[in-house]
């Protein structure tokens, strides 16, 4: 029997458990990589003496996926090919195409009817609408070595010295890289592994203390058989409300905030808390205290490549600095309202930001109630009264 919500906190779970990708469709997606990557692992392959290997990268790897707005979007599935090989002997252009002839080999084995695209970066396999995905494949060589080196020579030996944060470090593709077609060992360095431990590392109490529930709940006989998309911490919860959020507040624009802000922010800013109120609380308060001021340029490092600036496009185009912030003061103020009134009466502003389809789902859940939704109007007089007792300096979305 599905458990009945009766605080803000199942409410929040339940919004974010409905946006998650549905088991079944994670499951298909896990058995079209590992499909693909069996491919490429057969004696025939062109690609198989370099001992090829698919793993997932982006939101399916951190467990932030969420689904899209539209019924008819589709899943974006990130898979990164690596194989062995050194930039003293390939090209990108070279590993591309190596990398392409299999993936059009077995686009057509498989009967997907539409060819593989030959993107920027990636070789992109559309499924057909039943499949509600597609897979994006990039190429990549190993590169920890040169990676490791790379962050000794910045300053940043510490990091340079921590394998786990690193031993997978990648050399990938770019068509429009200056270098595409020469030898050299100037490739853009990717990390999707390495981002992914430190992501894990900022919420590892919580997520192992997760694992062992759903043991002594008897869903697995040991922690070892649970697998990590079964986990979700308050952390992985909070980024998922959080993206959906800014998917219905900015639509396709441009200048919206991209996720790797997103994720990366409330990570540095979330603190272990063991409910997804207590995290989207301090992420809200807390995640832009973690963006960087070096005279006019805003840093969002990445944290397994300090080099890299995930806001090094706010300076080119300054109106996506603006649109952050204006979208995180959004954020504070749909949560807060909704913290501050019974759980069972619930902002209009929060479920457009999260979706009536989505509010739809949840609300028969609501245990001895019948769920409302408040206008702006009631909310407004709310927010009075809150102000009139703790003060103008209030920061409501702590309340």
């Amino acid at each position: 029997m599905t458990k009945q919500i009766s605080n803000h906190i199942e409410f929040l779970d339940a919004m974010a458990d409905a946006i998650d990708i549905p088991t079944k469709l994670h499951e298909k997606a896990i058995d079209r990589y590992n499909s693909i990557g069996e491919y490429f692992q057969r004696p025939t392959s062109g690609i198989f003496d370099r001992d090829p290997v698919t793993y997932p990268q982006g939101s399916f790897l951190l467990g932030t996926v969420i689904r899209p707005v539209g019924d008819a979007d589709e899943f974006d599935l990130d898979i990164v090919c690596q194989v062995q090989g050194s930039d003293n002997e390939l090209t990108q252009e070279e590993l591309k195409q190596l990398v392409g002839i299999e993936v059009n080999d077995y686009a057509s084995a498989n009967g997907i009817a539409k060819s593989p695209k030959d993107g920027r970066r990636c070789w992109t396999i559309e499924y057909s609408k039943s499949e509600k995905f597609h897979m994006d494949i990039l190429p990549a060589l190993p590169n920890a070595h040169r990676y490791r080196e790379f962050l000794i020579e910045k300053g940043h030996v510490g990091l340079g010295a921590d394998v786990e944060l690193t031993e997978n470090a990648l050399a990938i593709t770019d068509k429009e890289h200056e270098n595409y077609a020469s030898i050299t060992n100037d490739w853009l360095i990717s990390n999707p592994r390495g981002y992914a431990a430190w992501f894990r590392q900022q919420q590892s109490a919580e997520f192992d203390r997760r694992k062992s529930l759903l043991v002594e709940d008897r869903q697995f006989a040991s922690v070892d058989e649970v697998p990590d998309y079964r986990v979700k911490t308050p952390l992985q919860r909070a980024i998922q409300l959080l993206k959906r959020h800014r998917d219905t507040m900015y639509g396709d624009d441009p200048d919206k905030p991209i996720s790797i802000i997103i994720t990366t922010l409330s990570a540095q800013a979330y603190s272990g808390e063991q409910n997804i109120g207590d995290a989207l609380r301090t992420i809200l308060t807390d995640m832009d205290k973690h963006i960087a001021d070096e005279g006019s340029v805003r840093y969002v490092r990445n944290p397994v490549n300090p080099e890299e600036n995930f806001a090094d496009k706010w300076e080119e185009f300054p109106a996506r600095e603006k649109e952050f912030h204006r979208w995180l003061k959004a954020a504070q103020t749909d949560f807060s309202h909704y913290f501050r009134r019974p759980y069972d009466s619930v902002p209009s502003d929060l479920v457009e930001r999260l979706t009536q389809n989505t509010f739809d789902k949840v609300s028969p859940l609501m245990a001895l109630a019948s769920p409302t939704v408040v206008s702006p109007k009631e909310v407004a007089s709310k927010e009075v009264d809150y102000i009139t007792e703790h003060g103008g300096n209030s920061k409501p979305w702590q309340g």
